[in-house]
């Protein structure tokens, strides 16, 4: 998760390792930093999805991280989530590797 005001560089980013989807989720949450001026406490973040082969996930991790950075505290997180197969709809097939083309 991370401050919606960085999506347009991590979308940037992604794109340019060769990233071409994603799913983004608007979420409020609480973790290490809170809004204490805000009554709930929670902060706006964006969550995002990125489906990728095992072998790419830490290199597409690190491009979020980089891109999504701006030293506060109110810093999220960067999980990997295993996937064991992923099916495209419209052809009824599995995704294969040639799906995914992150590129350093």
């Amino acid at each position: 998760m991370f401050d919606e005001f960085r999506l347009k560089d991590v979308e940037d980013a992604l794109i340019k390792h060769g990233v071409r989807g994603f799913t983004l989720h608007p979420v409020r949450g609480r973790g290490r930093y809170f809004d204490s001026f805000n009554e709930n406490h929670l902060i706006k973040h964006i969550q995002m999805e990125v489906y990728a082969m095992s072998e790419q996930a830490n290199d597409i991790a690190q491009v979020v991280v980089e891109a999504a950075h701006v030293n506060a505290d109110s810093e999220g997180l960067v999980c990997i989530v295993p996937v064991n197969d992923l099916f495209w709809i419209h052809d009824k097939c599995s995704a294969t590797d040639g799906d995914f083309k992150f590129h350093q």
